[in-house]
């Protein structure tokens, strides 16, 4: 906290920020209140004043959309620190409060309207959400017109009446409307995928038709609601007019990426501290503190069981204060590491629960998370032929391999696309974070030897051979993400890296993994820096000397998150609390700040959560030291 009052100071007392070229800030804003009332999306009059003010003396600069089109288009260039106001939902107190302000600084903003609000008639309730509120709460179409005539603001839809969650799957979960298949609970099954495009091209089209009808003229921009939207909405938007659709993604944004703006939400009435701080560390993230968790411990035949294990789960989560989970998204019930089934609905294995998405909503809505689908790239178990399978060559002869995990090939075609179906699967039914792909992505120096790997790698060096399978490997986890992406945009990527490729650049020939590679390709890389499990003589040394090694890379302690080791597989005891906690200091003082552990056993409290609370928590620890 002393670290960032101190910056703030010293920026206050500074008459510039850094300028940004060709990029723009988004901010988002809802309802504005004479004073705060302890709801989180609203901003008492005061404080909005005060960030506004905050603006105009320190070299930031309001911009419409239409500043921010001419200078894409080359007509004129962005100010410096160029910022755009938005403003969403349709509150009334948009016009009583919030566009006096911004005439009285000449501040052009966005406002976002739900047409089907807007439709009801006065003395009628909207129902915002789960909520019913006054119709008179919400801003009337002569306001609107008024506004719009001043020139200084932009009429966005905000859909006409997608501003709610449909239930998603079969443990009623309500989920954003705009991206999710609806689960019927009579039927049991979802809304197939041309219902779902039809009924959101259904909507998109009223809203325009409607903002058209009320101002003669078609909107532009479209605000997703909850920032939720997909490839396959934006194609639906694009059809229906909209050429710029805005997020609630924090980062800054680019001229020439327009369809998904990046937008800061404010909330729980920001202090001028954290606004001014917040404004110039866009480009910053905060630590990454992971707990890994297999949803193996969650799932329960009995549906109460299973209800109890979910909420120590969220409890657990919640009072730890960290920042995102790493959740199993297969069934390993034997615990080999192949996917004999998979915690969500697909084309291709048995799936053990419809409990995934269910489980990752939870743990963003109530433990407020990042959920990582963890899931495996090769290691499915299915009955396939046997050119689909990693082979191995031994004592002489080509067999399908027996090390390790059981693996489909990475290079036959017809394998690649069942895994790129089972992703398809899990992206379309459920929402998520990131992608983790697991450490079953590798192959030894006598991998692969299957017919399609050969038509790639024979006749080559054996060094030329290790960087065809280096490249095959993360080549196709990111074809992988990139499916992902079509239904869920903003995923992050993390790929788990054996340890022994970062202390021994030599043992990337004996697992195809590079850990320069890895830094390029994955936003993270989530490194096994488990002593125990490499039978280390000297864990803290071993783990010493693995720090020292990322460092060297560039980005390397940045992009690297350490997963420590909370269970000996060799005795299947707890590691002692004082052990792990050691470690995770012993990671901080070498600026190592993004680590986490595996397993969490919330079920048995190991690692106790005292423990972790004090070693990792980032109510604790909130930038890293």
């Amino acid at each position: 906290m002393f670290k960032k009052l101190a910056f703030v100071l010293c920026l206050l007392a500074s008459s510039a920020a850094s300028a940004y070229q060709d990029s723009f800030i988004a901010l988002c804003y809802h309802d504005v209140k004479d004073s705060w009332d302890d709801d989180p999306t609203t901003v008492s009059v005061d404080v909005l004043l005060s960030h506004l003010s905050w603006i105009k003396t320190h070299n930031f600069h309001p911009v419409s959309i239409q500043d921010i089109v001419d200078a894409r288009n080359g007509d004129k260039p962005l100010p410096e620190n160029a910022v755009l106001l938005t403003f969403d939902d349709g509150y009334s107190s948009f016009y009583s409060r919030i566009y006096p302000a911004l005439k009285s600084f000449h501040y052009p903003a966005v406002y976002g309207l739900v047409t089907s609000w807007m439709e009801i008639q006065q003395g009628q309730m909207v129902k915002y959400g789960s909520q019913l509120k006054p119709r008179e709460d919400f801003i009337s179409w002569p306001q609107v017109q008024e506004m719009v005539d001043s020139g200084l603001i932009e009429m966005a839809s905000h859909t006409d009446d997608l501003h709610h969650g449909i239930i998603s799957n079969p443990q009623n979960s309500s989920e954003p409307a705009a991206t999710s298949r609806g689960y019927n609970p009579d039927t049991k099954s979802y809304e197939s995928d041309n219902a779902f495009r039809a009924r959101i091209d259904a909507d998109l089209q009223k809203s325009a038709d409607t903002l058209f009808q009320h101002l003669g003229k078609r909107p532009r921009a479209l605000i997703w609601p909850y920032g939720s939207f997909s490839h396959e909405t934006i194609g639906i938007a694009r059809d229906n007019g909209f050429s710029v659709t805005m997020s609630l993604q924090d980062g800054m944004n680019n001229l020439y990426d327009l369809i998904a703006v990046k937008r800061h939400l404010i909330t729980d009435n920001k202090t001028l501290a954290d606004f001014a701080y917040t404004l110039t560390h866009f480009n910053e993230s905060e630590p990454v503190r992971v707990a890994h968790v297999d949803l193996d411990y969650v799932y329960d035949k009995d549906p109460l069981q299973l209800d109890r294990n979910l909420d120590k789960l969220l409890d657990r989560m919640l009072s730890l204060h960290i920042n995102t989970v790493y959740l199993q998204a297969y069934a390993d019930p034997d615990g080999n590491g192949n996917a004999d089934a998979l915690y969500f609905p697909n084309r291709h294995l048995p799936m053990r629960s419809d409990l995934f998405n269910r489980v990752a909503w939870q743990l963003k809505t109530r433990a407020r998370v990042n959920v990582f689908a963890w899931l495996p790239v090769l290691a499915f178990a299915v009955d396939a032929p046997d050119d689909w399978w990693v082979h191995e060559l031994k004592d002489g002869k080509t067999m399908r391999s027996k090390n390790s995990y059981q693996r489909l090939s990475p290079f036959h075609h017809e394998a690649r696309e069942f895994i790129t179906e089972i992703y398809e699967d899990l992206a379309k039914n459920a929402h998520f974070y990131g992608v983790l792909f697991h450490d079953d992505a590798m192959l030894t120096d006598f991998e692969d030897m299957s017919p399609a790997a050969l038509s790639h790698t024979k006749g080559l060096k054996p060094e030329e051979q290790m960087a065809v399978k280096v490249s095959a490997l993360t080549d196709f986890t990111l074809h992988l993400a990139e499916k992902v992406r079509h239904y869920r945009p903003e995923i992050k990527t993390a790929r788990n890296l054996y340890a022994n490729v970062a202390l021994n650049p030599a043992s990337s020939a004996w697992l195809s993994q590079s850990l320069p590679n890895f830094l390029q390709s994955y936003d993270y890389v989530a490194v096994m820096a488990m002593p125990q499990m490499e039978n280390a003589e000297k864990p803290s040394e071993w783990l010493t000397e693995l720090i020292n090694k990322i460092a060297l890379h560039p980005q390397g302690l940045k992009k690297t998150v350490f997963e420590l080791q909370a269970v000996d597989w060799k005795t299947r005891q707890p590691i002692p609390d004082e052990e792990v906690a050691s470690q995770m200091e012993l990671l901080q003082r070498h600026n190592a700040l993004n680590f986490g552990y595996y397993p969490d056993n919330f079920l048995l409290n190991q690692p106790s959560l005292t423990m972790l609370k004090t070693m990792m928590s980032l109510e604790t620890h909130p930038y890293g030291n």
